[in-house]
């Protein structure tokens, strides 16, 4: 099972080199507005500032590393790492 999923995973990066910059604007614009919509959230529901502290790394290091023109594999799991965190403080502050 392992394996299977480290071959799907290799084939979907080697898939993501051949539209590298489309891969790249779309991380910036989809972490942003992830990342947006969780600070709003967690300061319309008082919360401590750490979460707006980790929503706002996550969603900085999504930029950073897609603008600095980082490796697929970096810019795809770093952007997979800030929609999860975004998404988890999206629900915990939304609701």
């Amino acid at each position: 099972m392992a394996t299977t999923f480290v071959k799907s995973y290799n084939r979907l990066i080697e898939k993501l080199n051949f539209s590298y910059f489309g891969l790249i604007s779309m991380t910036i614009l989809i972490g942003s507005i992830l990342g947006g919509i969780a600070a709003m959230f967690i300061l319309q529901n008082d919360a401590p500032i750490w979460q707006l502290g980790i929503c706002m790394s996550a969603a900085m290091a999504n930029n950073v590393v897609a603008i600095g023109q980082a490796p697929v594999k970096w810019v795809f799991n770093v952007a997979i790492i800030n929609v999860t965190i975004a998404g988890i403080l999206i629900l915990i502050n939304a609701f």
